[in-house]
């Protein structure tokens, strides 16, 4: 299934985890279950669960109602009490987000590369990787932007990463390469047909044709 945002992404991933999280968790951790106890690891594991629910909803409230202090106080005892839930990557990366909008650049950049180094899951890391290029050419440093973007990731995230490799490369004047980032982006099979309609937009823009297309 194709995705139109990162945000659409982020919602699929949180839904999965919701539904198949304990039992992912539960194929890692059998091996112990005789040591522990099933039952007090599945509890245990719920409470963990349902705490970091909580964190997480209590940290976009606070998003939300503008208080920055007290949103990363609660993003960083997130990270503390559950560092391998996928609701402190996501809490890391709406905080990265909130940063961004507020022109933070900084802060915004050390809560994508807390996803970066700390976060197994490749769907999430691919979402820290585009937001994070996109901060960094936001505070001016373009070239460490692109650096970012390499390599591009095979799959879903693929045509994003092209098309994002695009739109810093023409916003540098480098016409012929992002015109080959752009097409490269329409080659992939995981493309939206309302982004393919925008990324060929772009390519028009810079005088290119789309594969497959006679110029």
């Amino acid at each position: 299934m194709a995705y139109e945002t990162e945000e659409e992404q982020i919602e699929a991933i949180r839904r999965w985890w919701q539904e198949n999280g304990r039992s992912v968790i539960a194929g890692v951790v059998i091996a112990i279950a005789g040591v522990v106890g099933w039952q007090q690891w599945q509890a245990w594991q719920e409470r963990q669960a349902l705490s970091a629910a909580s964190q997480y909803d209590t940290l976009a409230a606070r998003i939300s109602a503008d208080r920055p202090d007290d949103a990363l106080k609660t993003a960083e005892a997130l990270r503390a009490d559950s560092s391998g839930s996928p609701y402190a990557a996501m809490g890391s990366l709406r905080l990265g987000r909130y940063f961004a909008d507020r022109g933070e650049y900084g802060a915004a950049a050390e809560q994508l590369r807390w996803v970066l180094d700390n976060v197994d899951m490749q769907a999430l890391q691919q979402v820290a990787r585009l937001r994070l290029a996109q901060v960094l050419e936001a505070d001016g440093q373009r070239e460490a932007a692109l650096e970012v973007l390499k390599p591009v990731p095979e799959g879903a995230f693929a045509a994003r990463f092209h098309e994002l490799t695009g739109d810093l490369l023409a916003a540098a004047g480098r016409r012929e390469e992002a015109s080959t980032a752009y097409q490269a982006a329409l080659e992939t099979s995981d493309l939206a047909s309302q982004r393919r309609s925008y990324v060929e937009l772009k390519l028009s823009d810079l005088g290119g044709t789309a594969p497959g297309e006679t110029s």
